[in-house]
């Protein structure tokens, strides 16, 4: 799923459906970030934990003040995270967070 894909899908949300998907959002960031914990004698990766914690933070971040006030567009801030995402070395997980968030919300019923 392409970086516009999941924008144009998200951004024909009502706001409702918007609130629950960034939870869906934030809780496969949660599976995806496990995938650099420390197992066994390897080390991990300390860096994707730090990335995965801040795109966490970004998207709470975005709930709580999305109900108040529209800064962003829900566009720009898909692109901002992807663009995190990319930046920080964790794109392929986060990418499987992203895909399977749009993948839950597209099966709810309203």
């Amino acid at each position: 799923m392409t970086r516009q894909e999941v924008a144009n899908t998200v951004s024909a949300l009502n706001r409702e459906m918007r609130v629950h998907w960034l939870i869906a959002l934030g809780s496969h960031l949660t599976i995806s970030a496990r995938a650099y914990y420390p197992l066994g004698p390897e080390k991990g990766d300390l860096a994707g934990l730090i990335a995965f914690n801040e795109l966490q933070h970004q998207v709470y971040n975005y709930l709580r003040h999305s109900r108040t006030t529209d800064d962003w567009t829900i566009e720009t801030f898909v692109h901002g995270l992807c663009e995190k995402a990319s930046a920080s070395g964790v794109e392929g997980w986060f990418g499987a967070a992203i895909k399977a968030s749009v993948e839950e919300i597209s099966k709810r019923k309203y």
